[in-house]
């Protein structure tokens, strides 16, 4: 082989492998020149690409990142490298998207939680001030009901008037509690009070609440109780009153004229230290429709707009009883037929043990009152409290209890007595006019004088949101008693306080 044709040998399996293309057949040096042109031509074209190539990727290291590599129409290797890079680039932009979309919800998170922090405060705002206006003279009701109990010259009407208010009262007061306190509703953490109590008795002022309205409406209200059904049980009486009010307060509502209400108290069975006894409330209403039975139970939930219009309520009256039958470990069952009428059921179980209610009433009221100090001076309390009826009715309490008692309108009069007088204990409200009582605690908790610095202060307050009962003990405040409290609970405190 001459050395012409080596070369052109060597040129074309360049241009083959490299190019897949051979231009001539031929030896002659045309041949080669034809062949040598092409591999030139090849080889300069490469390089440019390449040297765009380089340029695109320095770029991407300049910050330029989704400049796409061009790729030809050799489908050489150089295009294999820009179709891998291009892929990659997709894939970095895709991550870069999700980046931008990961960042944009994180923000909208943050501004989420911004926003759920302040609705949480008006929340918080908005429940004390409507603890405190609610609560306020709701205090004086039940207070001087039960001052007015307790005179032995009542007469038995009266008195019978004024249990229906207390209980009217009580029912309320539980029911604000669980509003106020959305928190405790939802996680079921309501507190119970067992102690006997006359279920006829409650049953029949149950029924005497209602008999206006049931005598108006000219509807046929039967009781029927079991004679197995014991007479005195051991309950939260309050709460047993309130399931009681709203299923009868919803038959009576629901219920037309010359309609049929029947309340019937059985006695299912006996077990494990329990008396089950089954409440059953039936009614000749207007019915539910079948797919509406399963959301009655849910909160705000009311049949239709035109039921809330036309019968009123809030649509909570469900909501909380189911809750409280259930931490009372019992069960509700509701049958109902659109048209026709409703039938809830009610299966609730009372612990067996002392249900004498004449022994368990003078073993409360001994054990309820704290035997008091010995002491050669009566114990002097200070009253700060804004809301007139409230003073006269705490005055009241405390002469009951042979205590002498000041009281100031405000913050700066409560200060004020404290450095020009001694006194045993203080009860401070806390949302006052001029200056409040974490204000007030707080001047007196910084005196020079070590004895009146550190006298007890009871919060007295209408407010009893989880952040004000924080705030009382930042500043100092003993012990926090929510209105209406108890004038044995009061007695209480202030007892043990002054002991030490």
């Amino acid at each position: 082989m001459t050395k012409l044709e080596e070369i052109l040998a060597l040129v074309r399996s360049i241009n083959a492998d490299e190019f897949q293309e051979q231009l001539t057949n031929g030896d002659s040096l045309d041949d080669v020149h034809k062949e040598l042109l092409f591999l030139a031509e090849k080889i300069e074209s490469k390089k440019k690409r390449t040297d765009v190539i380089i340029e695109h990727i320095s770029n991407c290291y300049a910050g330029d990142f989704f400049n796409y590599l061009p790729i030809s129409d050799a489908q050489d290797e150089l295009d294999v490298f820009c179709m891998g890079f291009n892929t990659y680039i997709e894939e970095l932009k895709a991550v870069m998207v999700s980046k931008n979309l990961l960042e944009t919800s994180n923000k909208k998170l943050v501004e989420e939680k911004e926003r759920s922090e302040q609705l949480a405060m008006a929340r918080d705002e908005f429940l004390s001030s409507m603890s405190h206006e609610i609560r306020t003279p709701l205090n004086g009701i039940l207070g001087f009901t039960d001052l007015l109990l307790k005179n032995p010259s009542l007469d038995a009407d009266s008195k019978k008037q004024l249990d229906y208010i207390k209980m009217s009262g009580d029912i309320l007061l539980v029911i604000i509690n669980d509003i106020l306190d959305l928190a405790k509703i939802e996680s079921g953490q309501i507190a119970l009070y067992e102690k006997p109590f006359d279920l006829p008795k409650l049953t029949q002022l149950i029924y005497d609440t209602f008999s206006t309205k049931v005598q108006e409406k000219a509807i046929d209200f039967k009781i029927a109780i079991d004679k197995k059904v014991p007479v005195i049980l051991n309950g939260d009486s309050i709460r047993v009153s309130q399931i009681l009010f709203n299923l009868i307060s919803n038959a009576v509502k629901f219920t037309p004229v010359k309609g049929k209400i029947r309340l019937k108290i059985k006695f299912d069975k006996e077990e494990a230290g329990f008396h089950y006894i089954k409440v059953t409330v039936k009614d000749s209403g207007i019915g539910i429709p079948s797919d509406s039975i399963d959301t009655i139970f849910d909160p705000f939930i009311q049949v239709s707009n035109d039921t809330a219009r036309k019968y009123g309520g809030t649509g909570l009256g469900l909501t909380i009883i189911k809750k409280i039958i259930t931490i009372m470990k019992g069960d509700i069952q509701v049958e109902s037929k659109l048209g026709v009428g409703t039938k809830f059921i009610v299966n609730l179980p009372f612990a067996k043990g002392n249900t004498n209610l004449g022994a368990s009433k003078s073993i409360a009221k001994k054990d309820k009152l704290v035997i008091p100090i010995k002491r050669d001076e009566r114990i002097k309390v200070l009253l700060a409290e804004d809301n007139r009826i409230n003073q006269i009715l705490v005055q009241k309490v405390l002469s009951k209890f042979n205590f002498d008692c000041v009281t100031v309108d405000n913050g700066v009069l409560a200060v004020e007595a404290v450095i020009n007088e001694n006194f045993d204990i203080i009860l401070m409200d806390i949302m006052m006019p001029i200056m409040n009582g974490y204000e007030a605690t707080s001047i007196i908790r910084n005196l020079e004088d070590k004895t009146k610095k550190n006298i007890p202060i009871v919060a007295l307050t209408a407010v009893v949101t989880g952040s004000v009962i924080e705030a009382c003990s930042s500043v100092g405040i003993d012990r926090h008693l929510s209105k209406p409290f108890e004038s044995e609970e009061l007695y209480n405190v202030i007892i043990e306080l002054v002991s030490k």
